[in-house]
């Protein structure tokens, strides 16, 4: 299906900077806000948005702790989808791409997150998650440290297929991230001996039940 609209964020200004300079066909442009908002960081106050695409700055906890009428000022901000969106319904995504947020995340809100990508997600949705497992270390440090932080298969579907939401987990990719000499020295120097990049398809359920 088309996608009509584009949201990301995060928590850095100088990324959606270089984002909006790496893509200029998107005609990304920063919209500073009037006021301080909830969904952008008190120092920036910024909302890239262009065709079909916006770019929060902010803090992504805030924007998924929003009620959804409120987030949605966000999301459809310069969008096609504002003047169709009426704010009678939660607005609800049709597909999340986690890249760096998971992994970027403290440990102890790994359950907390799962939980509010269900809240966002249409029933039927799906998600694709990006985490790295740190598989093989010199010690204990180099396992639990970052970000990035290490999130194993297990600990992906024991996360996931615990929240009433999800339909079912499935280990799409699995990628050796140490290819080069240059990668392993600069992991090794971390105490990371193998490094995997895991990819997952997370479906929710097309009724939830809790």
């Amino acid at each position: 299906p088309k996608v009509s609209h584009v949201v990301g964020i995060d928590i850095i200004k100088q990324a959606a900077e270089e984002f909006a300079e790496d893509h200029p066909t998107l005609s990304l442009k920063d919209f500073q806000t009037d006021e301080s908002c909830d969904a952008t960081t008190s120092s920036s106050n910024s909302i890239f948005h262009g065709d079909d695409i916006t770019i929060i700055v902010g803090d992504l906890f805030n924007l998924l702790q929003m009620e959804s009428d409120e987030r949605s000022k966000y999301v459809t901000l310069g969008s096609t989808v504002s003047t169709e969106y009426d704010g009678s319904t939660p607005y609800l995504f049709d597909s999340i791409y986690d890249r760096a947020s998971m992994v970027a995340i403290d440990p102890s809100l790994r359950n907390d997150y799962a939980t509010y990508m269900g809240d966002i997600l249409r029933p039927g949705g799906v998600m694709l998650l990006v985490t790295i497992d740190r598989r093989k270390v010199a010690n204990d440090a180099a396992k639990s440290d970052g970000p990035p932080f290490s999130i194993d298969e297990s600990e992906v579907r024991q996360l996931y297929e615990s929240q009433g939401w999800v339909d079912t987990v499935e280990l799409l990719e699995e990628v050796d991230d140490l290819t080069t000499d240059d990668d392993k020295k600069r992991w090794e120097k971390k105490g990371v001996l193998e490094l995997h990049e895991l990819v997952f398809v997370i479906r929710k359920k097309t009724s939830e039940s809790k």
